[in-house]
């Protein structure tokens, strides 16, 4: 288990009352912290910046290897409708099915409560968009529109400045009843999500929400606890943090974000805003967002009902730690031969499985006639 090269995130607590953290023993905290190698090692002391007075960022290694489906097996865990005949010459076949992916993937969001209104976003890189004149692209949600109204149709196209792609042959005025016209795009969400797909080759899905545990988690000065199965995911998945600078709509903020966020860690975590997961597929970037928030959960009612004493809650010893981290990286698996013999069975897709299912109850919830159009 060994720390990414940028400083490991510091760890930190939180309740659903603001008024519980007066009686958070802080100073036992750090100091239990501190007293074991092994969580010094892991989450490290905070950093300082001249733009905070909190941790700029950090990482636990990047462990966990999600096994990446082939294109068949995501296409048979996650099948969508053909692209209908008046939407031919709109989209290509690829980009029609990464339309329905990221347009179920906000009414899923929306089922989860990773959501605020018309805000947050979930964005999906335009695949073969690299080598246009202004390329890459990638698809949002117009701003003005709730998750539970996002449809294929109605995602907007754009450039990495924001700009709305020109589509020659426009789509069906009743394909876009909710939002007739050209598109809103909110300049919030191209700054956020454009910086990092414009830095990071790897990361084609990129997933933000304002889920209550999770934005609290990151207005509070410690990390994600190793308080359960899902902590420890995250954690490995490589978790780093940015000092809130104020609404994400300065240029100028974008290089900050993206060295905080590292080359390779795929969750983001803005003080005082909210959890972003970058991944390269749809599935992982659900997966992630799903255990990061349940994880946040845990630690958030754990804590309030231990009236924030640690000394009450079951944190893990150097040597479970150890074994946690190992466990995870084969968390996944499939069964082995129980003779011993050396049978290779064929790994498990975890995230797209986790999707599929995500996605069949919100095809069950809303119909897929209203998501697939």
């Amino acid at each position: 288990h060994t720390p990414h090269p940028q400083q490991p995130a510091p760890t930190h607590i939180l309740t659903h009352h603001a008024i519980i953290m007066f009686l958070f023993p802080i100073a036992s905290i750090i100091a239990f912290v501190s007293a074991s190698p092994l969580l010094t090692e892991a989450f490290g002391q905070p950093v300082r910046s001249s733009s905070s007075n909190s941790k700029t960022g950090g990482s636990v290694a990047n462990s966990v290897v999600t096994p990446v489906s082939e294109d068949a097996e995501v296409k048979k865990l996650s099948t969508y409708p053909e692209i209908p005949v008046d939407l031919i010459n709109c989209f290509s076949p690829k980009e029609w099915e990464q339309r329905c992916a990221l347009a179920v993937s906000y009414r899923i969001a929306y089922l989860h409560d990773w959501h605020e209104n018309i805000f947050n976003h979930i964005t999906l890189k335009v695949e073969d968009s690299d080598d246009e004149v202004d390329g890459p692209h990638f698809l949002l949600n117009e701003f003005g529109l709730g998750f539970d109204e996002i449809t294929a149709c109605n995602l907007l196209k754009v450039n990495l400045d924001g700009m709305l792609v020109d589509q020659s042959n426009s789509i069906p005025a009743d394909r876009r009843t909710i939002n007739p016209g050209k598109g809103r795009v909110f300049k919030p969400g191209y700054v956020l999500h454009s910086a990092i797909h414009a830095a990071r080759d790897d990361v084609h899905a990129i997933w933000h929400g304002h889920d209550l545990d999770a934005t609290a988690v990151t207005q509070t000065k410690f990390g994600i606890l190793p308080l359960s199965q899902e902590a420890t995911y995250a954690l490995n998945k490589g978790i780093s943090y940015h000092p809130f600078e104020g609404s994400a709509n300065d240029l100028s903020e974008q290089p900050r974000l993206v060295k905080n966020l590292g080359p390779t860690n795929q969750i983001l975590m803005l003080e005082d805003h909210g959890p972003i997961v970058a991944c390269p597929t749809i599935e992982e970037a659900f997966m992630g967002m799903y255990f990061l928030t349940r994880a946040c959960k845990y630690q958030i009612k754990s804590l309030s009902a231990a009236g924030g004493r640690l000394d009450k809650i079951h944190m893990p010893a150097d040597e479970t730690l150890n074994e946690m981290v190992r466990r995870m990286e084969k968390f996944d698996e499939a069964p082995s031969s129980a003779d011993g013999n050396d049978v290779k069975e064929e790994a498990h897709d975890t995230s797209g499985l986790m999707f599929a299912y995500a996605r069949r109850s919100a095809e069950k919830m809303f119909g897929p006639a209203s998501i697939y159009r």
